[in-house]
């Protein structure tokens, strides 16, 4: 299971133990030195034409610290425990990809993007707060970073809603699977606490559907952050895109396979959730 991982949380600290203390605007200056040496900690930013806004964090940080102290070096284990479970199910072991342990912006706990021309999968301590939600996120990210590259011709990260609801229905219900001692609500939030969620999506779910499956060609990003990210504007309840999808690929999955639910073209998902949803 060829899977390379960075582990940047030293880095962080050596950035932290000069900058705790300083003033905002010094902060600043040394945590653009940290950006500069740990590209990684804002390439999902940049590549999506955002640019880096690091006050929140500076701000967020002295709360986490315990935390990012803690998980210095657990961050290889997550990975390599996930690589075990995701990868020979995925029948996967070929591929090979990155990992960046890391501390970010403390907004996102974990994605996938193409760095340096790999797929890699990054994983933010500062947000991930206890071993559950970490075994949990480093299965579900790294079921995407398998998925992506799999079939013959590799998603890409800007196809149309009905790819990201496919994709994070199989994520979702492939890990649900694969650590059934976790509940289906902890699979979707990495973490208890979340069924009064499940129950407001479960009362709207038919409406939720209907309206996924008319913007189901669409590639904004407003209309795909409408069903799965926190979206005061919508409404749904923020991320109900990830119910619909995972209930949908747990339903496909009484034909097929993990390894063909990996292989298939954005096309065939794109059109095997409308016809779910249809």
């Amino acid at each position: 299971m060829p899977i390379s991982v960075r582990n940047l949380v030293p880095g962080f600290l050596e950035f932290w133990r000069a900058a705790a203390g300083q003033t905002t605007e010094q902060q600043l200056v040394l945590w653009e030195q940290y950006a500069v040496r740990h590209p990684e900690v804002v390439d999902d930013l940049r590549r999506s034409g955002r640019e880096p806004e690091p006050r929140e964090a500076l701000e967020l940080y002295p709360k986490v610290i315990d935390r990012i102290e803690a998980n210095v070096d657990a961050g290889s284990a997550w990975v390599a425990e996930a690589a075990e479970l995701v990868m020979p199910a995925l029948e996967a072991t070929h591929l090979e990809l990155d990992a960046v342990v890391m501390v970010g912006l403390g907004t996102a706990n974990g994605w996938v993007s193409g760095f340096g021309g790999r797929t890699t999968l990054f994983l933010a301590v500062e947000r991930i707060p206890d071993a559950t939600a970490a075994r949990i996120l480093a299965a579900h990210e790294l079921a995407h970073a398998v998925q992506l590259p799999l079939p013959e011709v590799a998603w890409t990260d800007d196809g149309p809603l009905g790819q990201w609801i496919y994709s994070e229905g199989f994520a979702t219900a492939f890990t649900a699977e694969q650590l059934p001692q976790y509940g289906l609500v902890e699979h979707l939030w990495f973490g208890s606490g979340y069924d009064d969620w499940m129950a407001d999506c479960l009362r709207v779910l038919p409406e939720a559907e209907a309206a996924i499956l008319a913007d189901l060609e669409s590639t904004g990003d407003d209309v795909i952050g409408r069903y799965l990210t926190r979206n005061h504007e919508s409404p749904f309840p923020d991320r109900i895109g990830y119910l619909v999808g995972t209930r949908l690929v747990q339903e496909l999955r009484r034909t097929y396979s993990w390894p063909e639910l990996a292989r298939w073209s954005a096309e065939r998902a794109q059109t095997e959730v409308r016809r779910a949803l249809s």
